[in-house]
């Protein structure tokens, strides 16, 4: 899915140390494609609405900066 709430969840488990090897080449590509064109709305409106004030200030700031970064270091093993 292309659900804002999906990536944050993605972020949220490599945050807890899930490894993004269980995600092919592909998938990869995809899941940097679609978090790095979500736009300053998503953040604020949609993700926004379901966060604490603090974290949903980190999103509107950053985006998906971690996991994107996360997505590449596993997509430069290759």
């Amino acid at each position: 899915r292309k659900n804002i709430r999906d990536f944050y969840d993605i972020e949220f488990l490599l945050r807890k140390g899930v490894d993004l090897s269980i995600f092919d080449i592909d998938t990869l590509k995809k899941l940097k494609s679609i978090a790095l064109n979500f736009k300053s709305k998503d953040f604020k409106v949609i993700l926004g609405s379901v966060l604490e004030q603090e974290i949903r200030e980190y999103y509107i700031r950053n985006g998906f900066e971690y996991l994107v970064g996360k997505i590449n270091g596993e997509l430069n093993k290759g």
